[in-house]
């Protein structure tokens, strides 16, 4: 009885052949994309995450200006609490609670204020950080990102509902009054910013 097996040429091998290694090779390309992919992913966040602890590290600094920049604006009014020396000033902000409005709302944060950041300079509720320092003598120079470009800083400052407390300031004889400090830190090329805040303790009459 003859063998069923199809009695294949050179040719029909050759071909085989062909398209088997053609599939291998296919098989490889989508391997070696899939690497590069996750590799060139890998390498974006990485230089996100670099960047962002760059962007808190120039929070920090922009905050200790805020802060010398409060206090001498406080001594510049003959040490009165930030509600009047700061009045007027487009970075001090004093949000009134309510039912919509709750007390912890934050800028930046879900809720009332999630875009407070890009319509607080036309509302009045924030300032370029290069404002609030304009009050030191010499002002501090610009903090600048990676590229040399300054950072875009905002700054706005609220009261906070903590208590005052008449034996925080030592014997001066003044009563800390403690204010929230909230920072916008951006690249000057939009690529990455965080939101920061603190609070501040002011020595006042």
């Amino acid at each position: 009885m003859a063998a069923l097996t199809p009695n294949l040429t050179r040719r029909d091998e050759g071909g085989y052949v062909l398209l088997l290694t053609l599939i291998t090779l296919v098989v490889l390309l989508f391997g070696v994309l899939f690497t590069m992919r996750g590799t060139l992913l890998q390498g974006v966040m990485t230089g996100n995450t670099v960047q962002r602890q760059k962007d808190v590290q120039a929070g920090d600094m922009a905050l200790r200006q805020v802060q010398q920049a409060l206090i001498a604006t406080v001594q510049g009014s003959g040490n009165q609490v930030l509600d009047i020396a700061a009045s007027g000033q487009p970075w001090f902000y004093a949000p009134t609670a309510s039912s919509t409005t709750p007390a912890g709302a934050v800028p930046g944060a879900t809720g009332p204020y999630a875009n407070f950041w890009t319509t607080c300079s036309a509302g009045k509720q924030c300032a370029p950080l290069s404002s609030v320092v304009s009050v030191l003598n010499p002002p501090p120079p610009p903090i600048n990102d990676a590229s040399g470009q300054p950072y875009r800083v905002l700054v706005s400052v609220w009261p906070t509902n903590l208590p005052t407390n008449a034996y925080s300031c030592g014997t001066t004889g003044y009563t800390a009054s403690y204010y929230a400090v909230f920072l916008h830190i951006a690249e000057a090329s939009g690529s990455t910013a965080i939101n920061t805040q603190s609070v501040i303790k002011l020595c006042t009459i």
